[in-house]
Order: C-alpha cells, then structure tokens, then sequence
C-alpha cells in the first residue's frame, strides 16, 4: 500500500512538474474516482498545452458513451493549425464500445508527436487491450478518493486553495457531516469559504451555521442523540432528515461511523492516555474526545457490538429495498437506543 501512495505521488508530481515547464507528453491517463482533483488537472494540462488564441482548431473533447470513434481519430492525426500542438481529450474511456476501443487502439501505441492525447476514466478494466496499452504507454496519473484517515488533511489543503484556515474541529465537523465525498466537501468549503467573507480562519462554529442550512445538517444532531441513547430527539431528527430528503443509506454509514469510533473510545478508556493520544488514536480531534468517551460510557461493549451488527443488517434492507427506509431507520433507532446502560 505505502508502494502504491508513493508511486501515485510520484505521477503526480511528474504531472505538475510538466505542466509547469510547458513540456508535455504525447499521451496521458487520468484515471481514478476522485473526480474533482482529476478534472483540475485535465483542466491545467489543457489550458498549459493549448494556445488559449487557437483552442478553437486544436482542442477536441470526446466522450466514451457517444464517441464517433472515426472522426476522433482523424482529429487525433490531424496537424496542428497555427500552434505548435493539438490537443485531443478522451473522457470517460471506461465507457467505450468495444468496437471504438479498437479503433483507438493505434493511437495509443503509436501516438502523433504534434498532438498531445489525454485519456480520463473513473475505472479500467485491467482485461482490456486499450487499457493495458494506455497503462504501458501513457503518463498514468491516479486519482483515488483519499482514506479515512486522510480526508481532514485533505480538507485543510482545499481550504487553503480557497486562501483560508480550517480549524481541526471544523474539518472533522465538516468531515463527519460530509463523508468521503471530494465533491461536496469542496463544494461546503466554497460555502464556508463565501460565508467566512474576510476571515482567514473557518472555526467549528462556522460549520455548525453553515451546516445547519444544508441537507446535511442534522446528522451531527443523529448521530449525538443516538451515542445518548436519547430515542425521542434521534427520532425527531432522523423525520426531519428524511423530511429534506436525506439518504438513507448516508445516514446509517454515518451512524457506523460513530459508533465505530465508540466502541474504539470503550476500550480506550481505561489505558490511561492522554486527551492528545486518546484524539490520536481516535482519529478525532481534542475538542471531541470527552463527547465520545461520555457517550461511549453508556454502552457497554456487547452492546456497542450489537448495534454494529443492527446498522450492518440495516444498510442490507435499505440497499435490497425489503421495507421502507422510515420503518427500517426508525426501528434501528429505537433498538439501538433501548439498551441497557452500561
């Protein structure tokens, strides 16, 4: 694993490194589900390769699902018109027919110097002559979703290209009402970003009144009401969630979460560490840990374990679509909350 994050730094810092010197490759594949970072990069290497004065002539964009894999070709081989190279983007190659992979097949095991191709997809089938050939040949750079545990660094990096400071606890706010969605994160960090105004800093706070406007509000207020074992308030915010048009699914992977982090702050409790270590191996920062080890506290293990096991049984009914999302949630809740104190 830490062989594959090096490797993936390495193509990246090639990427950048390229686009900075204005020397390109002739091909070029951007592939991986982080979306957003992928097509800021599509879109820096473009505007870096292709004369802004003659995009018109020698910037082409296609799309896997509709491809006229024909006259992609012919554009691919044509020579650039007053500019030193095109540029010929292929998006979503993941989606190719069958046929029209073939047919692209040439360009990428023999590219043209003067045209600069660049490959994007979300996945690739590994069985695939296009894909094998695109991974030997191509500048390959992957864009993948970061872990876990990566995402509040993640965050503070975007919050910085936004010209700001996210707190710790904000980012983990930010994060826990999120999730590992690089879309949405980025698009509250706008939010926070516009809403901070001249601040430099966006504080915990801040995410608490911004999020509180946005769909994913509540689930904080949830995910409190159940580690409380308060059944009434967790059931009136989960109705509210569902009101807005919530999803479902969203809320029990946000109610696994929580409690994962519980049963972890149980059977930390008691080995003496530090609220800096016990925020360490939590994974959460300082401010949260007396929050978690108090409702941690109201369980003991055996019941920690049984709720896993109802939020596991929970997220199969809602994905097999057997019952109502509101019967499944709403009896989950109340079961989880119904245990004995510890």
């Amino acid at each position: 694993m830490a062989k594959s994050r090096t490797k993936s730094r390495n193509s990246h810092d090639r990427l950048n490194a390229q686009i900075e010197r204005g020397e390109f490759a002739p091909l070029y594949l951007l592939h991986g589900s982080e979306i957003v970072t992928r097509e800021e990069s599509l879109n820096a290497l473009v505007d870096a390769a292709v004369d802004p004065a003659s995009s018109a002539f020698n910037l082409d964009i296609f799309h896997g699902e509709d491809m006229d894999a024909a006259d992609a070709v012919s554009r691919a081989t044509a020579f650039p018109m007053m500019a030193a190279r095109r540029v010929v983007v292929f998006k979503r190659v993941d989606r190719l027919r069958d046929a029209d992979a073939r047919t692209l097949l040439p360009l990428v095991d023999n590219p043209v110097e003067t045209t600069v191709l660049v490959f994007t997809a979300d996945k690739l089938d590994g069985r695939k002559k296009l894909s094998a050939a695109l991974r030997k040949n191509a500048v390959s750079v992957e864009f993948r979703i970061p872990y876990d545990n990566e995402l509040p660094r993640w965050i503070r990096g975007r919050a910085a290209a936004l010209n700001k400071r996210i707190e710790p606890e904000a980012a983990h706010m930010l994060h826990l009402g999120v999730g590992p969605n690089p879309g949405e994160l980025v698009s509250e960090l706008e939010k926070l970003a516009i809403y901070t105004n001249e601040r430099d800093t966006i504080t915990h706070d801040d995410v608490v009144r911004m999020a509180g406007a946005s769909r994913n509000a509540t689930v904080f207020e949830l995910a409190d009401a159940v580690g409380n074992r308060n059944a009434g308030d967790a059931l009136t915010v989960l109705h509210r969630l569902l009101d807005r048009g919530d999803s479902p699914v969203a809320v029990v992977a946000m109610l696994i979460r929580h409690i994962g982090i519980l049963r972890k702050a149980r059977w930390l409790r008691n080995h003496e560490l530090s609220r800096s270590e016990l925020a360490g191996r939590l994974k959460v920062p300082p401010f949260f840990v007396s929050s978690y080890l108090d409702q941690a506290a109201r369980f003991d293990e055996q019941n920690l374990w049984h709720a896993f096991e109802a939020l596991l049984n929970a997220d199969n009914r809602l994905k097999s679509r057997s019952r109502t999302p509101a019967a499944t949630l709403t009896q989950l809740i109340c079961r989880i909350c119904s245990v004995p104190a510890a």
